[in-house]
C-alpha cells in the first residue's frame, strides 16, 4: 500500500530534492501540499500535478486529512517547531529538512514528542546518500584503513545559492535561520559523527566573516570546527566563496581521500576521484557509481532516503538518520559557536542551564566573550 504524504513547504530543496522522489517511487505518494504563499503553492501543483483542493494556505487543513499518513516538512527551521507539534498531534509520522530546529531545547522537546506519539521522525540528512559517503563508510567498515582516527571534511567552497525568491531568497543570512554557513551544511556535521560511528564529546572552533565581513553579517560565512569523538577526531572547514573540497580520513594502518571535480565541495560537484592507501603506501583506486551531474547524485541521495523513511514507518523502526541525530548535530554546530565566542572548548551534549541551548544563537549575546574572539569583532550573532 502506498504511504500518502503531505509537503509542507515548496522551497527550492523541493525541487531538486524531494520532488524526484516524490515523482519517481511508485509507493509513495505526495497528496497535499501546503505553502504560505500562493505562487508557491501553484509551482508546487505543476510539479507535482496536484488538483486545486490538494493546495492550502494553512497546514493545519493539511493536516485534518485523513489520508495524509506522514508529512515532509521543508520551511525554515525557525517555524518547524509548531509544525512538527502539530503533526505528531494529528497522528502524522514526520521528515524535516535539516537543521531540526534552532535551538536543542526545541530539538529535545521535539524528539521527545515523537516518542510519545510512537511515530516516526527523521531528518533529510541526505548527503549518507551520496556514493562517495557510502563507500567511504564501507571501507572504514571493512577495516581497510584499521581505526579511523581523524576525519577531516574540507566544505570550503559552499556556493551561497539563494532562497526562494517568493518567499525571502537571503533568509540563511539572518538571526532567525539560526547560525550561517555551518547550519546551512550541517551535512558536514552529521557525516562526521555517522563516519565514525559515535557520537562528539567536544568541539572547539573559530568562527568569523571574511566573505561578507563589509556587509556587517548577521551570521557567519567561515567557521573552522575541530570535534572530539571518543575514538578520534574531526575537522571540519567551511566556508561560502572559494574554497577546497573533498575528504581526507586518517585510520590506523592506512587513509583514504576524495576529491571533487575542479576541487570544488560536496553537494555542488561530482567527485573526481576517491582512494586509499595502506600501511604498506600501497594505493587502491574506487571506481564511484555516479549519475550523469551531481544535481543527479542529489536526486538519488533523496530517493533513497525516502525509500528508508518509508521502509521505516512499515517496519517500525528508526530510519537511518533518525530526529536524535539531528538534535546531536545542532548541538555540535552551536558548540562550535560557542567555543568561537568564548575560545574554550566546549563539551557535549550542551549543558541544558546555557542560554544557547534555551535561544541558540541569541543565547550567545548573553555569555562572556574572550576578548580576542574573532566572532565577536565580527559582529556576529547580535553579540556586543
Amino acid at each position: 500500500m502506498a504511504l500518502n504524504v503531505g509537503l509542507i513547504g515548496c522551497g527550492n530543496v523541493v525541487s531538486y530534492g524531494h520532488r524526484p522522489a516524490l515523482t519517481t517511487l511508485p509507493d509513495v505518494e505526495l497528496v497535499a501540499l501546503a505553502d504560505v504563499t500562493e505562487a508557491r503553492r501553484k509551482i508546487g501543483q505543476d510539479w507535482f500535478s496536484l488538483p486545486e483542493n490538494a493546495l492550502y494556505a494553512d497546514y493545519h487543513d493539511l493536516l485534518a486529512r485523513k489520508d495524509v499518513q506522514a508529512v515532509c516538512i521543508t520551511v525554515p527551521q525557525g517555524f518547524r517547531r509548531e509544525i512538527v507539534l502539530n503533526a505528531l498531534a494529528a497522528g502524522k509520522h514526520v521528515l524535516a529538512e535539516k537543521p531540526i530546529a534552532t535551538t536543542p531545547a526545541i530539538a529535545d522537546e521535539l524528539v521527545r514528542a515523537a516518542d510519545k506519539a510512537d511515530l516516526i521522525f527523521g531528518m533529510v540528512h541526505n548527503y549518507v546518500y551520496l556514493p562517495e559517503y557510502k563507500l567511504m563508510k564501507q571501507l572504514i567498515g571493512a577495516g581497510n584503513i584499521g581505526q579511523l582516527r581523524v576525519a577531516m571534511m574540507h566544505f570550503l567552497g559552499v556556493i551561497d545559492n539563494p532562497g526562494a525568491a517568493e518567499y525571502q531568497s537571503d533568509w540563511r543570512h539572518h538571526m532567525a535561520a539560526g547560525g550561517g554557513v555551518l547550519m546551512d551544511m550541517i551535512h558536514a556535521v552529521y557525516l562526521a559523527e555517522w563516519l565514525f560511528g559515535e557520537s562528539a564529546n567536544q568541539v572547539m572552533a573559530f568562527v568569523d566573516a571574511l566573505e561578507y565581513r563589509d556587509r556587517k553579517p548577521e551570521v557567519e560565512d567561515t567557521a573552522l570546527l575541530q570535534i572530539a569523538f571518543p575514538s578520534g577526531y574531526g575537522a571540519i572547514h567551511m566556508g561560502w566563496g572559494e574554497g577546497v573540497g573533498g575528504v581526507d580520513l586518517s585510520g590506523s594502518d592506512g587513509q583514504i581521500r576524495m576529491r571533487y571535480q575542479q576541487d570544488q565541495t560536496s553537494g555542488f560537484s561530482r567527485p573526481q576521484e576517491l582512494y586509499s592507501v595502506d600501511k604498506h603506501w600501497e594505493r587502491q583506486d574506487y571506481v564511484l557509481d555516479n549519475m550523469p551531474t551531481h544535481m543527479d547524485n542529489i536526486a538519488r541521495s533523496f530517493t533513497q532516503l525516502w525509500e528508508d523513511f518509508r521502509d521505516a514507518i512499515e517496519e517500525k523502526r528508526d530510519p537511518v538518520m533518525p530526529a536524535r541525530a539531528g538534535k546531536r548535530a545542532l548541538e555540535i554546530a552551536l558548540g562550535a559557536y560557542l567555543s568561537g565566542l568564548t575560545g574554550r572548548v566546549v563539551t557535549l551534549p550542551l549543558d541544558t542551564d546555557s542560554p544557547v541551548y534555551h535561544k541558540g544563537i541569541a543565547g550567545l549575546a548573553e555569555v562572556e566573550a574572550w576578548g580576542g574572539s574573532r566572532t565577536k569583532a565580527a559582529g556576529l550573532f547580535g553579540v556586543k
